[in-house]
């Protein structure tokens, strides 16, 4: 028997948008790209989309997201604000564009988290969107995905919550981010502005969840398709365990008046490969502990 690793938090890169690189004319949030580059390069009626804003949630800055008409003389065009952790290529003749890589991620966070203000025109709507990826044999699968979208006005500071639903349950090594200003682009209207900060991985199915302490102990017995759960004395009392998986589903619950120096053994022989959540509550303490069953 092996003891069950602690939950690791992977980190967005320049997640609260104060570090900007300068450029020519624009500048872009660090780490991140942007259709600054391609639109500032059009003769006479360059502009940017994506700029840095003194709103913010906490810090100094923000991102700030703006659809804008392009007045190019005979055919202009509206585009919205994108900024993306991957590498996003623009071909200015066809109109199309394509986004690839992205940063490290080492684990499987449950939510993306943020702030957000929003002023729409014309019934539009932003997107904030989050992709997890696994590169095997030179090909990247799609392993989680996980959106929030509003067409909902929100002139103060808001914060959001995008589920992250994974398709396989295995660890990713790649995290892009995706977020829109106009998501509709066949109908986007100009003046639509989205900010964002404050960017953040969540790794818990619930508000006030603290980590396993040290008096909580969790093996996991792969021959017997068991979890081992011992305590001592330092978590007394009585309390909850709880099993739960990524869709907030009980698989297992135990009340105890005396939660002590004793094991509690969970049976996973009959539950399906993916990630769990073992949860102890005790008091007002929500203890969590995440990890990958597969039986």
């Amino acid at each position: 028997m092996l003891p069950v690793a602690h939950c690791q938090t992977s980190q967005i890169p320049n997640a609260d948008f104060e570090n900007w690189v300068q450029h020519s004319g624009y500048s872009d949030p660090q780490y991140w790209d942007t259709p600054n580059l391609e639109l500032m390069s059009i003769p006479i009626f360059g502009q940017t989309v994506v700029s840095k804003s003194t709103s913010h949630a906490s810090g100094s800055f923000s991102a700030k997201l703006e659809t804008k008409t392009i007045s190019i003389p005979g055919s202009p065009v509206n585009v919205p604000g994108v900024i993306t952790l991957g590498k996003l290529t623009i071909d200015m003749l066809s109109g199309t564009y394509s986004i690839s890589g992205g940063a490290p991620i080492h684990d499987q966070p449950t939510h993306l988290k943020g702030f957000y203000r929003f002023s729409p025109v014309g019934g539009d709507s932003c997107v904030v969107g989050i992709a997890l990826f696994k590169t095997i044999a030179g090909n990247q699968d799609t392993i989680a995905l996980g959106y929030f979208s509003s067409k909902v006005s929100a002139p103060d500071w808001t914060p959001f919550s995008a589920w992250i639903e994974y398709l396989e349950q295995t660890d990713p090594d790649t995290l892009n981010i995706l977020a829109i200003s106009t998501a509709q682009f066949l109908n986007m209207h100009n003046g639509t502005v989205l900010y964002l900060d404050n960017l953040s991985l969540d790794y818990t199915l619930g508000i006030g969840e603290d980590k396993i302490p040290a008096d909580i102990t969790v093996y996991q017995d792969k021959e017997t398709r068991r979890l081992l759960v011992f305590t001592s004395s330092g978590i007394s009392g009585p309390a909850s365990l709880m099993l739960v998986n990524l869709m907030g589903q009980k698989v297992f619950s135990l009340n105890t008046a005396s939660f002590g120096q004793e094991k509690t053994v969970i049976s996973y022989d009959k539950l399906k490969p993916g990630v769990y959540i073992l949860q102890v509550l005790q008091g007002h303490k929500n203890y969590c502990h995440k990890f990958f069953l597969n039986p």
